[in-house]
């Protein structure tokens, strides 16, 4: 018919196929469309948080992003309610304690409180990993702390995050990796 369910890992259905679109569950909620509008379920597949917001990301750190009127994005608890009231142009998941967000075609980084540790000037900037976030300035890939200082100043003509200590990046026409320098080794 159409409708998405869930499975259990040895493929049993456990929640009936019954949403319009659903999603993976992440901190014990899964968010799911139905009529047009996202929410969220449970692991018994009972709605816990209803159907109203025009999209609705994965939980990560305890948080969600949230689409509502208008497409700017917001963040909720597990309950539902907006946590984090400040509106955006477009947000990311948490990751180290903080999100990503852009205004104006600007990057910054924000608390969970919602206040700005970093505050909007970056062209882009991806997730903190490994206590570091790429961020591109003046067409340049530079690694920054959440207090804002450079560890590494931007040079790289592109870059990845830090796993495992080391991250790719590019240097004219070729890709290597370099250490993080926050870690010890």
């Amino acid at each position: 018919g159409g409708k998405w369910g869930y499975i259990d890992k040895t493929g049993k259905l456990v929640i009936d196929p019954q949403f319009d679109s659903a999603d993976s569950f992440s901190e014990g909620l899964a968010n799911v469309e139905v009529s047009g509008k996202w929410g969220y379920i449970g692991k018994t597949g009972k709605l816990v948080i209803d159907p109203q917001f025009d999209h609705a990301s994965l939980f990560s750190e305890g948080l969600a992003l949230v689409e509502v009127g208008g497409g700017k994005t917001r963040y909720i608890d597990k309950t539902g309610k907006f946590v984090i009231n400040l509106w955006f142009d477009y947000a990311f998941a948490f990751s180290d304690g903080l999100a990503q967000v852009e205004i104006d075609r600007k990057n910054g980084f924000i608390d969970k409180s919602g206040t700005f540790v970093l505050e909007p000037q970056f062209d882009y900037a991806s997730p903190f990993s490994e206590g570091l976030a790429n961020v591109m300035l003046g067409g340049k890939w530079g690694y920054v702390k959440s207090d804002g200082r450079f560890v590494i100043e931007p040079q790289f003509e592109d870059a990845g995050f830090f796993n495992e200590g080391l991250a790719p990046v590019k240097v004219g026409k070729k890709w290597g990796y370099i250490k993080n320098p926050l870690e010890s080794r």
